[in-house]
């Protein structure tokens, strides 16, 4: 009798621990699993599979394809800003610096943080090295002099309210998507707003160059042309509204002027004595001459400009004032754009082992010498006051000097 008891014992527990192993079947969570297992199934049908003939290498983005991302991750950005309490900023009057202390230091400081420049727990009166990092980040974003001091040029942008960079983004945006996908592969770009000149080959880029642009009343014009030849040891041909604007006045109450600057008048294509002219008898609506600038080291053009077909006379080229490339805002110019270091842009273009010996030896001629390229190099000049820059990493913001970014 215990025997039989014991078996039954010893079977019913063997049973239990049989079923204990039985996995508890969720009716459920079978559904569920049936379903994703079916989507994943869809999905991997759809996805085409990659062969051992095919490239899986990710296409590289274009640089309007990159540019169009980074706008869009800036501007979801900034609308997040948009909920904190807006910071107005004036000059203060005076330049800080790192070691000065001082109430006016908060509100900087409090931009910058705003910004993502600045952690939010260095809300001092001091201006400490962690606040001069932050202002050269913050210069550096907006294209100016990186010296940590927060000048009247830093205070402009300072005072920029977030509703500024999203309205620069979303019209930069707009403008980016009418435009063609693909640029010339060998080009050079200037954008007005940003000074700056980018010469690329193979969509390499190859040099940067700060440029001087028009000014608001002679704006430099928006176009795409190809550069066809370089000339050196250029002659200045002095555009008539300056011949009677800037120059007439002068030479009125200055016997030698043109003669300080190395210039010659012509009339009606004959050179003419310049001292037998009676000036004073001249106007606006009287000047019948032609005034020319020979070339020389003061040449207003230096000593190389770069020709391109245009409407509007405009080129580029050399110039002798090369302090004005200090400046963080450069639009001084008639019009036409002046290049900082505009010989070595010249050695880029030519694209041949002996171009420094050509220069050389063209520029020791000391008159006007044509260079045609072997193929011309499009030109491209555009107006826009945010860009991402791809060697930096940063989007960058731009003062808009001709008002166009409305």
């Amino acid at each position: 009798m215990r025997l039989t008891i014991t078996i039954f014992l010893l079977s019913l527990l063997m049973l239990q621990c049989k079923t204990a192993q039985q996995p508890v079947v969720d009716e459920q969570k079978t559904a569920i699993t049936d379903t994703i297992q079916k989507d994943s199934l869809q999905v991997e049908l759809l996805t085409p599979r990659d062969t051992a003939g095919q490239d899986s290498t990710p296409q590289k983005l274009t640089s309007r394809q990159l540019q169009l991302l980074k706008i869009e991750e800036k501007i979801s950005c900034f609308q997040s800003l948009q909920k904190e309490k807006e910071i107005n900023l004036k000059y203060p009057g005076k330049l800080l610096k790192k070691g000065d202390s001082g109430i006016a230091i908060i509100p900087i400081k409090r931009k910058l943080q705003l910004l993502g420049l600045l952690k939010q727990d260095s809300l001092t009166i001091r201006f400490d090295s962690t606040m001069e990092v932050a202002v050269k980040k913050f210069q550096r974003m907006h294209n100016i002099r990186t010296d940590g001091i927060p000048g009247r040029n830093t205070f402009r942008f300072l005072s920029w309210p977030i509703s500024k960079y999203i309205n620069t983004l979303e019209n930069y945006r707009e403008n980016m998507s009418k435009k063609v996908d693909s640029l010339p592969s060998t080009r050079i770009e200037i954008n007005i707003p940003e000074y700056s000149l980018r010469i690329y080959d193979n969509d390499s880029l190859l040099k940067q160059f700060k440029v001087i642009v028009g000014k608001y009343k002679t704006q430099t014009p928006i176009l795409n042309s190809e550069v066809d030849y370089l000339v050196f040891n250029p002659c200045w041909t002095v555009p008539h509204k300056i011949a009677i604007k800037n120059m007439l006045p002068r030479m009125k109450r200055d016997t030698n002027y043109l003669d300080d600057r190395n210039m010659f008048i012509t009339q009606n294509g004959t050179r003419v004595n310049h001292k037998a002219i009676d000036f004073s008898s001249c106007s606006k609506d009287n000047f019948p001459y032609k005034i020319y600038q020979n070339a020389s080291p003061g040449n207003a053009l230096g000593k190389v400009k770069f020709m391109f077909d245009n409407p509007y006379s405009v080129y580029l080229h050399d110039t002798p004032s090369q302090y004005l490339f200090k400046r963080d805002f450069r639009a001084f110019s008639n019009g036409c754009i002046r290049v900082e270091n505009a010989l070595e842009l010249a050695q880029l273009m030519l694209n041949t082992d002996q171009n420094k010996a050509i220069i050389k030896n063209k520029l020791a001629k000391g008159y006007p010498v044509k260079v045609y390229l072997k193929e011309p190099v499009s030109i491209i000049i555009k107006y826009e006051t945010v860009r991402y820059n791809e060697q930096l990493d940063l989007m960058q913001f731009f003062y808009d000097c001709y008002g166009l970014d409305k």
